[in-house]
């Protein structure tokens, strides 16, 4: 996820200096594969949330992240050989006499140097509304999973955060008639980059950050606790609760005891519900097994050749 927003922010940069050949063919790579390795994670991450958590089905979905990682690179291969043939096409047209930069003059008069656009980029557009559409619908469809702290929610708001930001940024491209300067076209593009990128990283990666900071300072407090109350009991010899009378066991003593038990009677639930349980089923990375195959033979088939073999026997 980071791979991905360190290329859309490469790709940002190169706006700023002057256009050519190499930075017009290098930059939508740039933007593209950032994209979905960037966006692609977090529609992957909704659809793990998605898979574990689905009510209509009994048996248990486990999604590894290896097989997260086996469709991320699925998709980075889709979009390398689309790229690839943009390039190739591009570059035909070039030695064609096919002009890829452009000079376009302002309101002001002046004149600058820009890529050409082409219908290439409508598609990709096209393309990168898809991956955020299939986002908002795995988000939707989990909205009522429960997960550690709200994941599922932060990284919903994400793609809401990219698909707004976006969808003004091209709007305002395309339906303004005279073309920007380019140093207005540099800072929509940062500021682009500001609210979408920066800004869901800062939302997936900042209640992470302080759900383990609590975690941490939990943690703390209850060392200290537990050297305290073991600098208290030093004298105090270790009891056996098997061996001890319930009417001598303190109320924490209880309570840690029946902890323990309630862990014990969970973990033996467990084994029990999915020892020789047919509507569980044993197997990872949410693939399906292959559906049964019934015989093909015709109805009264085999009743024809019962009979057949009863007239010869009688013969």
């Amino acid at each position: 996820m980071i791979m991905g927003s360190i290329l859309l922010d490469i790709e940002v940069i190169l706006q700023y200096f002057t256009p050519t050949l190499p930075l017009c063919l290098l930059a939508p790579w740039l933007r593209e594969l950032g994209f979905v390795i960037f966006y692609g994670a977090i529609d992957l991450k909704l659809y793990r949330i998605l898979m574990q958590f689905r009510t209509r089905k009994a048996h248990c979905w486990t999604i590894t992240d290896k097989d997260l990682l086996k469709y991320l690179l699925f998709g980075v291969i889709v979009v390398t050989v689309y790229l690839t043939a943009w390039t190739a096409v591009s570059l035909n047209f070039f030695n064609e006499g096919w002009v890829l930069l452009i000079h376009v003059e302002t309101e002001d008069g002046s004149l600058y140097t820009t890529c050409k656009p082409q219908w290439w980029n409508h598609v990709t557009e096209f393309g990168e509304l898809l991956i955020l559409t299939v986002g908002l619908y795995y988000g939707n469809s989990a909205r009522n999973a429960r997960v550690q702290f709200e994941e599922r929610r932060f990284l919903f708001y994400a793609i809401i955060a990219e698909l707004t930001f976006s969808t003004v940024h091209n709007a305002i491209r395309a339906v303004y008639p005279i073309p920007f300067h380019q140093d207005v076209t540099f800072i929509a593009a940062f500021l682009r980059s500001l609210l979408t990128n920066t800004l869901a990283l800062i939302i997936i990666f900042a209640p992470k950050i302080w759900y383990q900071k609590e975690v941490n300072a939990e943690l703390r407090h209850s060392a200290i606790n537990q050297e305290l109350s073991e600098s208290l009991k030093a004298d105090i010899p270790d009891k056996d609760f098997r061996e001890m009378d319930i009417s001598e066991m303190t109320s924490d003593e209880i309570r840690e005891e029946l902890s323990r038990v309630y862990v014990q009677m969970g973990i033996l639930r467990d084994k029990t519900v999915c020892k020789k349980n047919p509507h569980i089923s044993k197997r990872k990375g949410g693939k399906k097994l292959p559906h049964r195959r019934f015989s093909l033979q015709k109805k009264g088939s085999r009743d024809k050749s019962s009979i057949k073999i009863r007239k010869k026997n009688k013969e």
